[in-house]
């Protein structure tokens, strides 16, 4: 049950260290507490992010959980969502921990799992640069 909460909130262990969302790092051995620069966790801002209409949105998640804890059939969620019974499928097998599917911790590793912002390849000063912009002077 303490792993369970642990994970809800963002928190992992590694061995006998805590590391908590925020990046404190708690070693239970030698009680010694360490603040991390960088988290592992999304930002809040990846995980409110304006999404487009194509993602499940935290109120899906939250209708999908509190379905499931009903014993609606996957048709039937999908029905109160307009969405597919494979959507739903996809999200509770995809995001289910020991097959108890919570919606605030789905959408965190949702978030996680997005892609970061990157610049693209032709952006980026180099080789491959280079030869685009002279095979287009080249026409």
């Amino acid at each position: 049950m303490r792993t369970a909460q642990d994970w809800d909130r963002g928190w992992r262990k590694q061995g006998h260290v805590r590391i908590h969302d925020n990046g404190r790092k708690i070693d239970y051995k030698t009680g010694v507490n360490t603040i991390v620069a960088a988290s592992s966790a999304p930002s809040l801002a990846a995980v409110e992010a304006e999404l487009h209409p194509q993602f499940l949105t935290v109120a899906e998640r939250e209708t999908i959980a509190d379905l499931l804890r009903q014993d609606a059939s996957l048709r039937g969620i999908g029905r109160a969502l307009g969405r597919s019974a494979s959507t739903i499928k996809r999200e509770i097998d995809a995001r289910a921990v020991d097959g108890v599917y919570r919606p605030h911790a789905a959408q965190r590793a949702w978030a996680g799992s997005r892609a970061r912002p990157k610049t693209a390849n032709l952006a980026q000063d180099g080789p491959l640069r280079d030869d685009v912009a002279g095979k287009l002077r080249e026409r």
